[in-house]
């Protein structure tokens, strides 16, 4: 799954981050494979809330929109605005 990080697979706090929100109940079952998916098919690639909807094929756009909007929350999703379009990438959280 992290083989298309480029080597660089993601970074043990982000890890850290998602297993502590899981654990804790603030992660859904459809979040947890939107978020594998997002790692094994984009790595540290962007995507859009349209691509990845389309991409993982199993969720409306309102999951999709949430998903990407509570994970950037969390820091697990760096958010990218290019004019009124915005992308999304693997966040690098800080401590």
């Amino acid at each position: 799954m992290y083989n298309k990080l480029d080597g660089f697979g993601p970074q043990p706090d982000i890890l850290e981050v998602f297993g502590r929100a899981l654990e804790g109940g603030a992660i859904t079952a459809k979040e947890k494979e939107l978020w594998n998916f997002v790692l094994s098919a984009y790595g540290t690639g962007e995507f859009s809330t349209k691509q990845l909807e389309r991409d993982f094929g199993n969720a409306a756009y309102a999951t999709i929109r949430g998903f990407v909007m509570k994970f950037a929350d969390l820091g697990l999703l760096n958010t990218h605005r290019y004019g009124n379009r915005i992308k999304y990438s693997i966040g690098r959280v800080q401590k």
